[in-house]
């Protein structure tokens, strides 16, 4: 009797066949390409949200010199409509260009020799820039544009932008998918009459 069991323990105790090990290696295969694929789209998505929220902060920041410079914002003087660029371009072509006057420090700067005593004109034109050009949207987020809106509240006058009205800022940049879509951030701002 003991050869029977020891042939019948033999048969039980085969090996797995290649075609077994095939489709183990098959299915293993599948799953890592979805984990890969679920890497990919983690990735795109934390580098958007790091592109929104810099979007977030430079609009913020833009709000906050427009608040300062409230001149820009006088209903019947020559600053008028300053930070308009749909209406009145302030950033240069030239991103490499600076404005000829250089209004504000930046933590670069070892001191202040090279600041201007700016007036409204300067400083709204120097903002733009600053926050277009210079370490700004269009440098720190891919295919990054900056555009800020007036909606008149008073399109009975001949100004483009009337006191206490609304400012639309607005930052547009590319996705970081296959399609090349974008995301923007909109802010209104009301600066306020000088």
């Amino acid at each position: 009797m003991k050869p029977n069991s020891i042939k019948h323990t033999r048969q039980n105790c085969q090996g797995m066949t290649l075609i077994e090990v095939l489709v183990a290696a098959v299915v293993i295969a599948i799953g890592l390409m979805g984990v890969a694929a679920l890497q990919v789209t983690a990735l795109q998505g934390a580098s958007n949200a790091d592109y929104r929220s810099k979007a977030i902060d430079y609009a913020a920041a833009l709000s906050d010199r427009m608040h300062a410079n409230l001149m820009a914002f006088e209903d019947e003087g020559e600053f008028n409509g300053l930070y308009d660029n749909t209406y009145m371009p302030a950033i240069p072509v030239d991103c490499a260009v600076p404005p000829a006057a250089i209004c504000a420090m930046d933590p670069t700067m070892p001191d202040a020799s090279g600041i201007n005593d700016c007036n409204p004109a300067q400083m709204a034109t120097f903002d733009l820039w600053k926050f277009s050009c210079d370490d700004g949207v269009q440098s720190s987020l891919p295919g990054g544009q900056l555009t800020v809106t007036c909606l008149d509240n008073d399109v009975s006058d001949a100004d483009t932008c009337s006191d206490l009205s609304p400012m639309l800022i607005t930052i547009t940049w590319q996705l970081q998918s296959d399609n090349n879509a974008t995301d923007e951030v909109i802010m209104t701002v009301v600066p306020g009459a000088p």
